[in-house]
């Protein structure tokens, strides 16, 4: 899988949960049901995790500029941005290429670039190590509760 294939999925499944989650709210505020919005929103949380540490994957993998790689993180903020972005970064030709350090060869430099090598020479443990690391901010993001939600706070008030 290239940067831009992994980015590519990275974005679709980021604009699916962001899909999923708008259907959930518009479901719970119209009044019909509020049962999609805790599955949605925590699908969509996964869905937003992974893609930033994708993002960062990449923005460090093809060099981006900081610019760059703040927009990459900043779209997911944005419902269905993160598709768009995708397709823009791949018309500047910010994504072309493959994985850097995938032969021994190539020396890293600095602590992100050692970071990479691990993940590009060692793909299953990196890939494993990720996705524990996205379940443990996920999980810890979970037991911190729900972002603030007024209806909530106006029930609870006598």
């Amino acid at each position: 899988m290239t940067p831009k294939g992994l980015h590519r999925g990275a974005a679709l499944l980021e604009m699916v949960t962001w899909t999923l989650l708008i259907i959930g709210m518009i479901l719970k505020y119209s009044g019909v049901t509020e049962a999609v919005v805790p599955i949605a929103g925590g699908i969509h949380g996964f869905g937003f995790l992974c893609f930033a540490a994708i993002t960062i994957t990449v923005w460090v993998n093809n060099k981006w500029t900081f610019t760059q790689g703040l927009m990459g993180l900043v779209v997911s903020l944005i419902p269905w941005a993160a598709f768009p972005f995708t397709l823009w970064a791949d018309k500047k030709g910010i994504l072309e290429g493959g994985w850097r350090f995938s032969t021994p060869e190539e020396t890293p430099g600095n602590i992100f670039d050692k970071i990479l090598a691990q993940l590009v020479r060692h793909p299953v443990r990196s890939i494993l190590i990720i996705v524990v690391l996205i379940v443990i901010i996920y999980i810890a993001l979970l037991t911190m509760g729900q972002p603030y939600d007024p209806d909530a706070i106006a029930n609870n008030v006598k």
